[in-house]
């Protein structure tokens, strides 16, 4: 996980790894995301020149809390044990 802060003009596009759409950043934002394995020019364009800046982001919880519900085991069934 890269920490990605904009410091251009105007907003600059940085496409997360795994992700289908771009994310924007406008300018002054910072977003913790996981870059693609190998390097995308533009940024490293953006970053050579200084209009981004891109550093490892330290550890902590993780930003996306878990939103699916617990799984259900289901109802309770009774024993075939007669019950006297």
């Amino acid at each position: 996980m890269m920490r990605v802060t904009n410091h251009a003009a105007g907003p600059r596009l940085v496409w997360p790894k795994g992700a289908r759409a771009p994310r924007l950043l406008v300018p002054g934002e910072s977003a913790v995301l996981a870059l693609p394995d190998r390097p995308d020019p533009c940024l490293a364009a953006w970053a050579a020149a200084g209009e981004v800046r891109i550093e490892a982001a330290e550890p902590g919880p993780d930003p996306r809390p878990d939103l699916r519900p617990e799984r259900r085991r289901g109802r309770e069934r009774p024993t075939s044990g007669g019950e006297a």
